[in-house]
């Protein structure tokens, strides 16, 4: 479940940035979201951005 979790984050992020580039200067993206984009791309996101996003998909197994 967390390899799925992961691949939809980077999936996003992919999409932000092509979206991103395909508007250029009408972007409303800071220069920091998309280096934190860039990041997740190339290095993945932080385990705990990962269990954060779990949280509801968690609660019906306590």
């Amino acid at each position: 479940m967390e390899s799925t979790m992961i691949n939809n984050a980077i999936s996003l992020a992919k999409n932000k940035l092509a979206r991103h580039k395909a508007m250029g200067k009408n972007s409303n993206l800071t220069i920091v979201e998309v280096a934190e984009l860039m990041d997740l791309v190339t290095f993945g996101p932080n385990l705990p951005q990962v269990k954060k996003s779990m949280l509801f998909f968690g609660y019906s197994s306590n």
